[in-house]
């Protein structure tokens, strides 16, 4: 999801049990707090490539290179980028101060899912792990990934040379620059899309596979109950092939959600709201240019992501079974995201733009 505002303000809310007497069999989990970060869009302004020596600029101030987007492209999109990386490191200092100990990311985390911002993601979430013993969890945005597998890609408008874009992109030949107002194109990896395999591998460690201190952890496909729960099994679970299944016949694309209990009595369900549907003619090719992105699909959980309804309903059962807290978070709504007014909404909106 897009706006442009919502890192100005930081979208950022705590729950704080208090649990009185009320249900006997739920775990006492006074004093428990959960903060919740959606929306990070981290460009890591401070990232280094893996494989080109381009830094970016130099902040004339300081004398560190970094890699900033133009103040036009800001202007011209649905979010801002420099400021998001100052902002998400306020808010974790914040999280940090109030003692917080358990922290959300209800997808879009990164700008694209590109490597050099993930990894960024990555090494700060690890800074604050070690520093204040913050545990985090993630699940997916329409952001995070693009598709469902990667993708080439880049950007035309970071800030380059003599106040010039620089235009950065993935492969040769993928953007011709005018070298009026561009400088000569940046080739590099790093600002490719990721897709699921690599964004679940590189940020396995909050929340996308299971860790040993974890009392349960299970994904909509495993075959085990928090009864006969074991490490091993979890681990098995939690490889892509084991993650996948049939958006349409023939079409296969990973569902990463996950339930997970870090410390007794609270299960955190991460629902991976993405639907990738197959475009009209589409090959069975495992390509994201053969699939809609997720941000025109999350109504389809409804149609196109059945299993995923049912698992919430399971689990959501066995939590009160076992007098478990359930906390549940997603990037998008599970239903109908204009309160069942989406047919009259298109009316109205189809009636304009056929009167226009």
């Amino acid at each position: 999801m897009n706006s442009r505002y919502t890192f100005l303000h930081i979208l950022f809310f705590v729950v704080f049990f208090n649990n009185n007497a009320s249900a006997q069999k739920v775990k006492n989990l006074n004093g428990t707090q959960i903060a919740f970060l959606s929306d990070v869009h981290l460009q890591d302004l401070f990232g280094q490539f893996s494989d080109s020596d381009y830094k970016g600029v130099i902040n004339p101030k300081t004398g560190e290179y970094v890699l900033v987007r133009t103040m036009s492209s800001q202007l011209h999109s649905t979010r801002i980028f420099n400021e998001n990386y100052f902002a998400f490191i306020a808010a974790l200092e914040d999280i940090a101060k109030r003692k917080i100990k358990y922290v959300a990311l209800p997808g879009d985390y990164t700008d694209d899912g590109q490597p050099i911002n993930v990894r960024g993601l990555a090494k700060i979430l690890e800074q604050y792990t070690k520093k204040y013993g913050i545990e985090f969890f993630i699940t997916t945005g329409n952001h995070d990934p693009v598709g469902p597998f990667a993708q080439e890609s880049g950007k035309e408008d970071f800030l380059g040379k003599e106040g010039k874009s620089q235009p950065i992109y993935s492969k040769e030949g993928l953007y011709k620059p005018n070298l009026n107002i561009e400088q000569p194109v940046v080739v590099t990896a790093d600002i490719a899309k990721m897709g699921y395999l690599g964004i679940t591998d590189q940020l396995q460690n909050f929340g996308f596979h299971p860790n040993k201190k974890y009392k349960f952890w299970a994904t909509p496909f495993s075959t085990y109950s928090s009864e006969n729960y074991t490490f091993e099994k979890a681990l098995e679970s939690a490889t892509l092939e084991n993650r996948v299944y049939e958006v349409t016949p023939g079409y296969e694309v990973p569902d990463v959600s996950y339930v997970v209990e870090p410390i007794d009595g609270l299960w955190l369900m991460a629902i991976d709201g993405n639907v990738y549907i197959p475009k009209k003619n589409a090959s069975t090719e495992k390509d994201s240019k053969n699939y809609s992105e997720a941000s025109t699909g999350y109504n389809n959980v409804l149609t196109n992501k059945k299993h995923l309804i049912k698992w919430v309903e399971t689990i959501s059962a066995e939590a009160k079974k076992q007098g478990k807290t359930l906390i549940a978070f997603s990037h998008f709504p599970m239903i109908d995201f204009n309160d069942d007014a989406s047919a009259e909404i298109k009316e109205l909106l189809a009636v304009q733009t056929n009167g226009s």
